[in-house]
């Protein structure tokens, strides 16, 4: 039997996931984002904002990390994600990403990465081993 943190980790993966492709079919990119199962087991998705309409990456990841480490060291979310869209180079070739940090009680911040292809209506992600 899967473990319950095992499904809200699948869960929030998938929801960021869709989150992503809806950005990535519409501009072919995106800003850092974030989404949270809080204690209730509702998601809820999570965005930060700057002065600027185009505000580097770092400072919105920057307040995002800021606040998910406060919601899970406050009991108010059981698991928290934010999606970074990048570049990963390997043998000559550059490829899309998604790198996904995740926060949890009791754990250090950790990533996932899934290479991705944008196709005509939908994106393609693969999971990566970096």
């Amino acid at each position: 039997m899967r473990s319950l943190m095992k499904e809200n980790i699948d869960r929030l993966i998938e929801i960021l996931k869709e989150q992503a492709q809806v950005f990535l079919l519409d501009a072919k990119e995106f800003y850092p984002f974030g989404t949270c199962i809080n204690k209730e087991n509702e998601i809820v998705p999570v965005s930060a904002y700057w002065e600027n309409d185009n505000p580097p990456s770092q400072p919105l990841i920057d307040l995002l990390e800021k606040h998910f480490k406060q919601g899970i060291e406050n009991g108010d979310y059981k698991i928290a994600g934010i999606a970074i869209d990048g570049l990963q180079r390997e043998n000559n070739f550059t490829y899309d990403i998604i790198e996904i940090r995740f926060f949890e009680t009791d754990k250090e911040v950790y990533k996932k990465y899934f290479k991705y292809e944008i196709k005509e209506h939908s994106v393609e992600f693969f999971e990566n081993s970096l």
